[in-house]
């Protein structure tokens, strides 16, 4: 483990020293075209900002759009989940998406929930069908099984905004049994402005058509017609079901005029190192969140031990030779958790799981599987009379002293089955099956004495 994370921190320096010496080949290389000829670097310079306005607007409507799809995934995979359960969930998907107006569930197309419901009160029990305008759009979702984005449109209450449909059906991944949608109402016009579409130079004009994810051949939702005709550039912003076209067109004639100040001297420079730590910072960012999600997936949120993902990895690594498994059950801890409690449960399996890891050897491993089962791998061991010795430590170390826990003593006991690959099975499964029998075995013989 520690010679791949010194791979990895390795891999990112050169990652990361050859983005910037790239980025910096590139600024620079643009920067001199500018010296060189202003007009072109004034064109590009627009192109940067367009391009990143565009970003910024693609991110925010899928980003907003996506965290909405989470309660359509809670509904797919948790259909006996309840409304004050949707209302939750609603809840906090609308303090994290600054724009959205509502969120709405329709079973069936028939809107039975949105929050918040203050304010939307007559939409409650809408038929889609019912209404023509939105039905269209619902239908598209159905029929693509995929996210609709409907509009730009005007509100009644007069500003504007965007509807995402997200189809539900209850027989993933085949959706074939259609549940309805959920739908959420997005304001367009806020988002746009946190995008930063006022932040385009006060002599240029720009326009976005595209209704419905249309591209070109959608109407017009933002500016004027002219822009269309002839632009000076455009850009394609990518949403879920097509897509819109930004256009950007000269308001009026200027002269480029002779370079005096420093800043507009170094302008590509001064954007072009910005976009580029953005970018690399962003790109650390995501990485880092990888890797601790990563390791999350790979150990017990409890006991910080290997879970049985981690322990199915090291098993199908260690196939190639030989090994020994020890299954782990802990006799009673139903009974423990019961009489005194999820808290006393919970210290006691972190009491047992650190007793258990200082009792094996560096090369060993110990996961827990779940509940009160633990797993123990036993690389390059298989004879009996080693296996017997790790036991007998076990039963030493781990169920010689009583656990205690503020006022609670309470005697540690634990059934053990063990399993050897290949004597005892040729698969992994039939392994695991053997130690669970042996352990099963164990634990009846400890209640009979």
């Amino acid at each position: 483990m520690q010679i791949h994370s010194t791979r990895s921190k390795l891999m990112l320096l050169l990652v990361t020293t050859g983005y910037l010496l790239f980025s910096f080949v590139i600024i620079e290389y643009l920067h001199s075209n500018y010296l060189r000829n202003a007009e072109a670097d004034n064109y590009q310079r627009l192109s940067g900002r367009l391009s990143l306005l565009r970003a910024k607007i693609e991110a925010l409507v899928n980003s907003e759009v996506f965290l909405s799809d989470s309660l359509s995934t809670l509904i797919t995979f948790a259909p006996e989940s309840t409304l004050a359960q949707w209302e939750q969930v609603a809840m906090q998907l609308k303090n994290k998406g600054p724009h959205i107006l509502n969120i709405g569930v329709a079973p069936n197309d028939v809107l039975s929930f949105i929050y918040p419901l203050e304010g939307n009160e007559r939409a409650m029990g809408l038929d889609f069908r019912d209404n023509p305008a939105q039905w269209d759009s619902v239908q598209q979702a159905r029929v693509m099984q995929k996210i609709f984005i409907q509009g730009p449109f005007k509100l009644i209450q007069g500003n504007k905004a965007i509807i995402g449909r997200m189809p539900i059906f209850s027989d993933p991944p085949f959706n074939h049994q259609y549940w309805g949608h959920c739908s959420v109402v997005i304001n367009i016009e806020s988002l746009l402005l946190d995008a930063g579409i006022k932040d385009i130079d006060s002599n240029l004009e720009l326009a976005i058509r595209g209704v419905d994810g249309k591209g070109s051949h959608g109407d017009i939702f933002y500016g004027k017609d002219i822009v269309f005709d002839k632009p000076l550039m455009t850009e394609e912003v990518h949403i879920l079901n097509g897509s819109w076209i930004i256009g950007l067109k000269q308001a009026k004639q200027n002269s480029t005029g002779e370079i005096t100040s420093w800043a507009k001297h170094n302008m590509i420079r001064l954007i072009g190192f910005a976009v580029a730590i953005s970018f690399l910072l962003s790109f650390i960012a995501i990485l880092q969140a990888y890797r601790l999600a990563n390791r999350a997936s790979l150990h017990d949120a409890l006991t910080h031990l290997p879970n049985r993902r981690f322990a199915m990895s090291i098993l199908e690594q260690l196939q190639q030779g030989s090994f020994s498994i020890i299954s782990i059950d802990l006799n009673r801890f139903k009974i423990i958790n019961d009489t005194y409690g999820h808290a006393v449960g919970d210290a006691f399996l972190i009491e047992v799981a650190k007793r258990i890891l200082s009792t094996l050897r560096s090369s060993d491993t110990i996961a827990r599987l779940g509940g009160d089962e633990f797993l123990i791998i036993l690389p390059r061991v298989t004879e009996r009379d080693s296996i017997n010795k790790v036991i007998n430590k076990l039963e030493k170390h781990v169920c010689e002293l009583p656990f205690r826990y503020q006022d609670t003593t309470l005697d540690v006991c634990m059934s053990m089955g063990v399993a050897r690959y290949p004597q005892d099975a040729s698969t992994l499964s039939d392994l695991l099956h053997f130690a669970d029998e042996a352990m099963y075995l164990n634990k009846q013989q400890k209640r009979e004495e």
